[in-house]
């Protein structure tokens, strides 16, 4: 059976081999406004990124109304990317090393900086939103790869054990 755990590093698999994708790509290409969700496939990934860290660095520790990110423009190449994913992993990581059931159930609040609207969940019910936005984006940036006539990242689980 599966874990919240285990969907988040399915998720940090496949969003990794995204970034190796981006990567393979001009900057111009990974920059380029695609009318897309947040424009460009860098946009959407750095999304992608700071979800995660949205839930579970300020959310979960009940300081989602605190949160601020870096403006997706100021990240001026693929390494700024890594290096961002790689903090943003390492926290994640290291808080599901220690989050067990009573942690997991445990309530938070859930708070939309673009609303103010706030959900009174469980962690595990955040971070398997924050899992769902993955999958989301990813459908996007496949979408957007494709139109390009670039082939996606293998992404099935079986891939990414």
């Amino acid at each position: 059976m599966f874990d919240i755990s285990e969907l988040c590093r399915y998720s940090s698999s496949v969003r990794r081999r995204f970034l190796e994708k981006l990567e393979s790509l001009s900057w111009d290409e990974v920059t380029k406004n695609r009318e897309a969700s947040f424009y460009s496939m860098r946009n959407i990934l750095i999304h992608m990124i700071d979800n995660e860290d949205w839930i579970v660095n300020w959310v979960i520790h009940g300081k989602s109304r605190e949160y601020k990110r870096k403006k997706a423009e100021e990240y001026t190449s693929i390494q700024m990317i890594k290096n961002h994913l790689e903090d943003v992993e390492g926290r994640t990581k290291a808080y599901l090393a220690g989050a067990g059931e009573d942690e997991l159930r445990r309530r938070v609040d859930l708070v939309l900086l673009s609303s103010g609207a706030s959900f009174d969940l469980s962690v595990e019910e955040a971070l398997f939103q924050s899992f769902t936005e993955q999958l989301y984006h990813m459908g996007e940036l496949i979408a957007l790869l494709w139109q390009e006539d670039i082939e996606p990242p293998k992404m099935q689980y079986f891939y990414n054990r």
